[in-house]
Order: C-alpha cells, then sequence, then structure tokens
C-alpha cells in the first residue's frame, strides 16, 4: 500500500451533485512535487488491476457508483502566470475566477464570456468547455501533460488536440493528466452581456452540474425535454429543473441511482418522440 493514498474517502463534498459515493482509493494533488508520485500510484493500480480517474473540482460529473474499487486523483495543483499576451495556468485552477482574473487585465476580454463556468482548466481542456460561443479551444495555444503510464511529460499545441464539440483528444487517453495549459489572453469581444446577469434566473443554483446533455446539432436538449414532460419530473431526490430541462437537481438527498434512472427516462421520451438520441455532456463515472 502506498502511504500517501487516503483509503475509503468519502467523496460526498467532491461532486457537484453531493451524492453519496466513497472511493477505495484517494489522492489529491496540491503541490508541483506530488506529480513525481503518479508514476507510483500507476505501477499500483496495474499491480492490482485497479482503474485510475482523474477528477478536479467535481462540477460536471456523476459518480455512478457507491464504493469506486481504484484510485481517483484530484487535481488541486494552483499557478496562474502572465507572460505578455499569455497566461500559464495549473489544471487545479478554477475557470471563474481566472476569467475575471484575466477580464480585469484586459477589458473587453473574451474570457469575460467564462465568467461563472464551473469546473477547473483541466477539465475545460479536455472537454472544449464553452459558453456565449466562447470555447477553450479558441483560446489554448498548448498543453503540458504528464503521462503516468510513461512517466514522461508531454506538450501539445492547440492543432494537436483535436478539439471538437465538448471533446478533445485528453478523452481519449486516461493515462494524461493535465499539468497546465497557456492561453491566450488579447482575445477581445464586443458583446457586453453580463454572464452572470444571463445566468441569473434562468438556470437552477443547488446541487447540480449544469447542462447534463449536450445540446444536438441545430436544437437544444432543454427544449426537447420540456417538450416531452419532463420539465420538473422527480425520481427519488433528484428532479429535472422547472427553469431549464437540461438540469437535474439533487434537492432532496438524492443517490446516483436516481440521476441515471432520470438520464434513462428523458433519454427513452426524447428518442420515441423526436428520433434525437441524446448524449451526455456530464461525465458518468462507473466501475467497469
Amino acid at each position: 500500500m502506498l502511504p500517501f493514498l487516503e483509503e475509503n474517502k468519502d467523496l460526498l463534498k467532491y461532486s457537484s451533485f453531493h451524492t453519496p459515493a466513497t472511493a477505495r482509493h484517494f489522492f489529491e494533488l496540491r503541490d508541483k512535487s506530488d506529480i513525481e508520485k503518479l508514476p507510483d500510484i500507476s505501477r499500483f493500480a496495474q499491480a492490482h488491476d485497479l482503474p485510475i480517474v482523474f477528477l478536479g473540482s467535481g462540477t460536471n460529473v456523476v459518480f455512478a457508483f457507491e464504493t469506486f474499487e481504484g484510485v481517483i486523483v484530484r487535481n488541486m495543483l494552483k499557478w496562474v502566470e502572465y507572460i505578455q499576451n499569455t497566461v500559464r495556468v495549473a489544471g487545479g485552477e478554477l475557470v471563474s475566477p481566472l476569467s475575471l482574473q484575466v477580464s480585469e487585465r484586459q477589458e473587453s476580454s473574451l474570457f469575460g464570456k467564462w465568467i461563472g463556468l464551473p469546473g477547473t482548466v483541466g477539465g475545460a481542456v479536455a472537454g472544449n468547455a464553452g459558453c456565449f460561443g466562447f470555447e477553450a479551444k479558441d483560446a489554448a495555444l498548448e498543453v503540458s501533460i504528464f503521462d503516468i503510464g510513461t512517466g514522461q511529460y508531454i506538450s501539445l499545441r492547440n492543432s494537436e488536440l483535436d478539439f471538437s464539440y465538448r471533446h478533445s483528444l485528453l478523452k481519449e487517453n486516461p493515462d494524461w493528466f493535465l499539468v497546465d495549459a497557456i492561453f491566450r489572453t488579447d482575445l477581445v469581444s464586443d458583446d457586453t452581456t453580463d454572464p452572470r446577469t444571463f445566468r441569473s434566473g434562468k438556470q437552477p443554483g443547488g446541487f447540480t452540474c449544469g447542462s447534463f446533455f449536450r445540446n444536438p446539432p441545430g436544437d437544444s436538449a432543454g427544449r426537447l425535454i420540456d417538450q416531452v414532460g419532463l420539465k420538473g419530473h422527480r425520481i427519488g431526490g433528484v428532479k429535472i429543473s422547472e427553469l431549464h430541462a437540461n438540469f437535474f437537481v439533487n434537492d432532496e438527498k438524492g443517490t446516483h441511482k436516481d440521476i441515471l434512472a432520470l438520464r434513462d427516462l428523458a433519454k427513452q421520451k426524447v428518442r420515441e418522440m423526436f428520433g434525437v438520441e441524446l448524449q451526455e455532456e456530464a461525465r458518468i463515472i462507473e466501475n467497469r
């Protein structure tokens, strides 16, 4: 057993859905030197045939288990370094505070569109996160990755990351840990809409992961779920929000089973009425 791994870690506060869950093994990176422990974790996991999952702030995940029989590695690395018209940011930095900081330095910055966007930089790059027309691919210049399988660092430029809608090459390589990313800070916008004002009253708060499904091409997942009559529908302690039908809200101590049952129901109803197969934007973490 590795002495720095925590055992039977309570994960309740590590997912914005706030559902009960436990990790058999858990490690939290807080200092850059902690990266050196990742190869040991990889060898330990391989020796015991255990999966490894990287976790950020947990704002876009569903822990679809009671106990995860593997290792969860949480990225809490923090640093921000400005160099001319770029910023190098650790993967564990939160997106919204970074965006506010960049916007205060650069008037009319496109990063202003990300104020209020949940999650970490690592998650934003991996999932090509975006809102109001601004995605990670628009500003990311280069990322630094640590491959826990080989113990080597890799640098990848924007053109090598295979960005597409809510996707990047990082999603296809679970052994890659995003250490930091370099973004352009000189991108500006003439749109003066404050995203915080836009979201107010239109998106629910509480224990939710934000948009649960990706928007189908040319349509809205929330509109489709609303049209099949599921807005406000509840299973157990989780309901589909009355404010926005693409938001699931855990407001009565729900479980992951409630979330997945609502997911399956929404997909079934939309498929039957519209012939559209909804795809999760939320990341579902399961035991293999």
